[in-house]
């Protein structure tokens, strides 16, 4: 396994929309290895969340860990599907945007069908931290980034950040 070169903001691959992943490959050993390393990146760059475009791969797939006990979950063709209006801010942060943190404003439940890396489908709903990361993550696929949905006056360097505190209150107790 490898780790992989994480693409900072300003490299083009970030604004691309990425292309779906044919259902041919999931079988493939080549995609297998991909998921293996984008995972083994994610561990070692000690990220919640990686996108393969954040890896410079224009393929939808994501991976997360948000429990260490339910191990990593990987999101292929996801199509997220809000489930509320309601919404909350939280702090975010990013391993393409590095050093950085801003308060980002996102629906609290959504739905998820996707496959998972081996083609199995899977349709399940995400709530709260789950919902954020999730929607972080597929932003990703399509290329947003998430300074592009935060409030402008919430941006902060992450020493900074860690000082003086947020400065905006995201809302939600999450700061």
């Amino acid at each position: 396994m490898s780790i992989l070169k994480v693409a900072h903001m300003g490299h083009p691959i970030l604004r691309e929309v990425a292309v779906p992943v044919p259902p041919e490959r999931f079988a493939s050993a080549e995609f297998q290895r991909f998921c293996d390393d984008l995972l083994e990146s994610m561990y070692e760059l000690d990220g919640a969340g990686l996108a393969a475009p954040q890896v410079h791969v224009s393929e939808r797939v994501v991976v997360f860990e948000l429990e260490e006990e339910d191990g990593p979950m990987f999101l292929v063709n996801p199509v997220i599907t809000p489930l509320t209006e309601e919404t909350a801010g939280g702090y975010e942060g990013c391993l393409s945007v590095p050093g950085m943190r801003g308060r980002v404003e996102r629906v609290t439940a959504v739905r998820v069908e996707c496959r998972d890396r081996h083609g199995k489908v899977l349709s399940f709903e995400a709530h709260g931290w789950a919902a954020r990361v999730v929607q972080h993550e597929c932003d990703h696929l399509d290329g947003v980034l998430y300074i592009d949905r935060a409030d402008p006056k919430s941006l902060a360097f992450l020493p900074e950040f860690r000082r003086y505190g947020p400065l905006v209150p995201s809302g939600d107790g999450e700061e």
